[in-house]
């Protein structure tokens, strides 16, 4: 005699398999949402990390006192000039004297450095982004140097001139042909550098440059600076807070310490 599967049979297995593919799918489900929310962190963490450590190097090689923070209408810019290159100098004319010879101690010299800003004992910030006597364009031609030393750089100025102060350590600053920035727009949650804009007396908000694109989904950034002392120069807080619609926001908090003296 033939036997087969009664209705209620039926019906029961039927259900058993409806509780198991729902258990099933659910458990897939949420292991691929654990993965999604592990990579999405991962790609936030790895985000931010580039576009903060990019900023902290690039900010400990700014000139001395050359910082600027701006904010306004949601952004907020971090200014600084890059230096190109430094050294020590043997003879510099320094107010109340007047001249148009400079003897400069540098081991690598360059001829691209003729035409960069030259600055001098720079203290505030309008000493390089306004018309300051501490900060000129090197603007001559250079010397045969008497003594055959290659570290010692004579230049002959195109016009004379007279630096409003000496530096106690006889350094000076080559400064980029223009300022760099870093600014963060609260309505795009961008982070953008920018670069290839003159020196200005007044910050811009942001720059008229294009900028590059640094960091998306930033949720919000702080710069502060803190003015130098006699026991360390130039610290900035850095602040940047990352997030992302499913993983919970990242902080990245720096205290950079420009080391770069006057």
């Amino acid at each position: 005699m033939a036997r087969g599967f009664t209705l209620t049979e039926l019906i029961i297995v039927m259900v058993i398999l409806a509780i198991l593919a729902i258990g099933a799918s659910s458990y897939l489900g949420i292991g691929a949402r654990m993965y999604s929310e592990a990579s999405e962190r991962e790609q936030l963490l790895s985000s931010g990390r580039f576009a903060a450590e990019r900023l902290v190097r690039e900010l400990r090689g700014a000139v001395p006192n050359s910082v600027r923070i701006a904010q306004s209408a949601g952004i907020n810019c971090l200014e600084f000039a890059p230096i190109v290159s430094s050294g020590l100098y043997q003879q510099l004319p320094v107010a109340p004297d007047r001249a148009a010879t400079l003897s400069l101690l540098h081991i690598s010299w360059q001829a691209s450095f003729l035409g960069l800003p030259f600055t001098v004992y720079p203290v505030t910030p309008a000493d390089i982004y306004t018309a300051s006597e501490a900060t000129i364009l090197l603007e001559g031609t250079l010397q045969a140097d008497a003594d055959a030393n290659p570290a010692t750089i004579e230049i002959e100025l195109a016009n004379a001139h007279s630096f409003p102060k000496s530096s106690p350590e006889q350094r000076f600053y080559l400064l980029a042909e223009g300022p760099t920035s870093f600014c963060y727009n609260a309505l795009t949650q961008e982070l953008r550098r920018y670069q290839g804009y003159a020196y200005l007396a007044t910050q811009p908000l942001p720059p008229v440059a294009a900028g590059i694109l640094m960091a998306k989904n930033v949720r919000a950034v702080s710069f502060t600076r803190v003015p130098a002392s006699l026991s360390r120069n130039n610290v900035v807080n850095v602040m940047l807070r990352f997030g992302a619609s499913n993983v919970d926001d990242l902080y990245f908090n720096y205290e950079v310490h420009i080391p770069n003296v006057p």
